[in-house]
């Protein structure tokens, strides 16, 4: 007897044989045992997931001689008869070949007639979506009120090919891509039954591999067990089927991580030397810095389609990237897929794709680098005397005074300089009068200001702007801090607040006739001088 390949020799006989289409199985079958059926049915979903292996299971449970729980017996002859293909009353058609008007209406003509052996007649019509547009037309009626004893099945990859007239005639049931854990089981149930040793990294790989497609998973078994003697490692795969070890990918982490660049021109010599395919590893590559990316945000490897060794070093250098550089890093390899497809040198691209991820600059949040601006990353410059003032007077003064949660002279005379500053940089009329204004004491939380007779002018501005005020001394001092402007014969300063006023007037007619005077103001802290 010939040798019958995996695929079809494990082909599923049975509803509890299909693998992760629970959703589709359990419906049929109840369909069954509640004689709930319909007169078509649509089964889509990409390559090699169950489709066709459905539609034949359907067609021997509703001609089983001998139905188990809504499941075909498989010893009845109807039952080996549709497994072995050769039963009268089951037509499997291939839409590709079979795709013009003149095979449909044949077909129409055929249903007339009622079945030979079973219950039903069962028309399977394989990538339906390959049909003509005139033999959908004549379709159309036959499934919309065929005979009672006819049900049609189709399967199609690609339903969005299939008129909206069709579909909407037949109950639809989308396939999914079986996921690497159900490939896996079932590869290894296979390899159980066929007494073959193979190890669970490689396992990981075929499934991998497949790419959501169970049959494919069996294809590449078989080319494996005729590759190997003995039993089947994870490197004799990765040998076998030409892939680029996970290794690989690790190497380029720790060259991003050491920032050398010369080992990321070695790397990609070996890559060329080796004769691997510059897109896969590209394709491979986005893939393991998103599988970094993913650990990082999560915090755990589960999401991670990887061996339970890999995914431990996932969780292991997770920590040493930021995610905005993962997705940056991502970004540029993406980029390098597109642009490798059309070079004539991609080898040039890979260098210069390592080039920029090593060289990149880490990325600093906005609000990092305002809270360094604010904060310490300005103390380096001109605030320094600032937060000095703050670090010996404010510490040194207020320790008895927070306890009753009040400030004293010394620390407000301290922080006076930052606070005109910062009321400055928000609106430069009311911090420049500010500026002419001096602390005369603190009661309780209320800071008096002292302004000259002469300048009810200033204090009324001030005034109006009073929450403006309240905020930044909040910010300064950290509490609700309050203050209060009174006139007072204070001594005469340099420049006079006539002129003060009038200088402030002038940059405020200044600011209104173009924008940009603000913008200078603004950065610059900037004022106008005689």
């Amino acid at each position: 007897m010939s040798y019958l390949v995996i695929a079809r020799k494990y082909r599923p006989q049975v509803w509890n044989d299909v693998v992760a289409q629970n959703h589709v199985t359990d419906t049929l079958r109840n369909a069954v045992l509640h004689n709930r059926l319909a007169h078509a049915y649509l089964f889509t979903g990409p390559r090699g997931i169950g489709k066709t292996s459905a539609a034949r299971i359907l067609a021997k449970v509703l001609n089983c001689e001998n139905l188990k729980d809504g499941s075909p017996c498989n010893e009845c002859s109807n039952c080996r008869e549709i497994t072995e293909g050769r039963f009268i009353d089951v037509f499997e058609i291939d839409g590709a070949s079979n795709r013009g008007i003149d095979e449909v209406r044949n077909l129409r003509d055929n249903i007339q007639y009622a079945p030979a052996h079973g219950k039903y007649k069962i028309y399977i019509i394989d990538e339906v979506h390959m049909l003509t547009s005139p033999a959908f037309n004549a379709l159309l009626k036959t499934l919309e009120e065929p005979p009672d004893h006819v049900i049609f099945i189709f399967a199609t990859t690609e339903p969005h090919k299939v008129p909206v007239t069709i579909i909407s005639r037949c109950q639809r049931f989308d396939f999914r891509r079986i996921g690497i854990n159900d490939i896996i089981d079932r590869l290894r149930f296979i390899c159980k039954q066929e007494n073959i040793e193979i190890e669970d990294g490689a396992l990981h790989l075929i499934a991998k591999k497949a790419d959501g497609s169970l049959r494919d998973g069996q294809s590449i078994l078989d080319q494996l067990i005729s590759f190997t003697q003995g039993k089947i490692t994870k490197d004799e795969v990765i040998r076998g089927l030409g892939l680029i070890a996970q290794d690989m990918f690790f190497e380029v982490t720790e060259i991003l991580q050491s920032k050398e660049l010369s080992k990321g021109f070695t790397l990609v010599e070996k890559i060329l030397y080796q004769g691997y395919d510059v897109d896969e590893f590209l394709i491979g590559l986005a893939e393991h810095l998103r599988n970094i990316l993913v650990v990082k945000s999560v915090g755990s490897a589960d999401l991670v389609e990887a061996t339970g060794e890999d995914r431990e070093r996932y969780l292991k250098i997770a920590g040493d990237f930021n995610e905005a550089d993962l997705l940056r890093m991502i970004n540029i390899v993406t980029e390098a897929k597109r642009i490798i497809r059309q070079s004539p040198n991609p080898q040039l691209v890979l260098e210069m794709t390592i080039a920029r991820m090593v060289k990149m600059d880490s990325t600093v949040m906005v609000e990092d680098l305002l809270s360094r601006l604010g904060g310490t990353g300005r103390a380096e410059g001109g605030d320094k005397e600032v937060s000095d003032r703050k670090s010996k007077a404010g510490e040194e003064s207020r320790t008895e005074d927070q306890k009753k949660n009040s400030i004293d002279i010394e620390y407000v005379q301290s922080m006076w300089d930052d606070v005109v500053k910062r009321v400055k940089h928000k609106k430069i009329t009311v911090g420049s009068f500010l500026q002419e204004g001096v602390i005369l004491g603190v009661d309780g939380n209320t800071i008096e200001i002292g302004f000259g007779i002469n300048n009810g002018f200033h204090i009324d501005a001030i005034n109006r702007a009073k929450s403006l005020v309240n905020d930044v001394l909040r910010e300064c001092f950290g509490s609700s801090v309050n203050f209060r402007c009174v006139k007072k014969d204070l001594p005469k300063r340099d420049v006079s607040a006539a002129q003060n006023e009038k200088r402030v007037n002038r940059l405020e007619e200044l600011i209104d006739k173009d924008p940009i005077v603000k913008k200078i103001v603004d950065d610059f802290d900037a004022e106008i001088v005689e």
